[in-house]
């Protein structure tokens, strides 16, 4: 491989773990959220 091949593969993959880190933090994030503040059951 070419060397703009290797960096175009290194730049792939970084951002795709970017992007797969960003979604764990959103992830746990959401889950913190929804411990301090519960949904209130629905009365009919």
């Amino acid at each position: 491989m070419n060397d703009i091949t290797k960096a175009a593969i290194e730049i792939t993959g970084l951002g795709m773990a970017g992007i797969f880190l960003f979604m764990v933090i959103f992830y746990f994030v959401i889950k913190v959220i929804d411990k301090f503040f519960p949904a209130k059951p629905v009365s009919e």
